[in-house]
């Protein structure tokens, strides 16, 4: 692959990738904004991210192959990823096998605080990754400096 594809194809990358995780985060407050309005009182849906799950992973995987090909935030990325899908996944499993999953188990008590709560962490973590894509396109599309002419 020649260095021109190669760069047109991590823009792309960075691109969707960017989108794919911003389009989940704003619809979740857009539809917290209109539903808010017409049901006038207040409506947020904070499990949108881990209902949109496979959205927001595709963003990743195109973002972390971006990072892999410029080098950059490659660790922040990677770590971020892993950090975020084994929040979601231990609340998921958490919620399984209290019985939350099923209805079988009230929603209360210490289980019912670690679902929420790794859900809460997997937002934040999504968000915080969104916001390092915007970095990363930043850093990108930054325009390189060429070296003046010594006179």
């Amino acid at each position: 692959m020649n260095p021109k594809q190669k760069n047109a194809l991590i823009k792309i990358f960075a691109i969707s990738g960017t989108v794919m995780l911003w389009a989940p985060i704003l619809f979740m407050f857009i539809t917290a904004i209109f539903g808010s309005i017409a049901r006038k009182t207040l409506l947020f849906d904070y499990l949108m991210l881990a209902e949109m799950f496979p959205i927001v992973a595709l963003g990743l995987v195109l973002l972390i192959f971006t990072t892999l090909l410029t080098r950059t935030f490659r660790k922040w990325f990677g770590w971020g990823s892993v950090s975020a899908l084994v929040a979601l996944v231990a609340g998921n499993l958490v919620a399984v096998a209290s019985g939350l999953a099923s209805g079988t188990a009230s929603e209360s008590g210490g289980y019912f605080m670690i679902v929420i709560v790794s859900i809460v962490v997997f937002n934040i973590l999504v968000v915080a990754l969104a916001i390092l894509a915007i970095m990363l396109l930043r850093r990108i599309f930054q325009k390189k400096q060429e070296p003046t002419p010594e006179a």
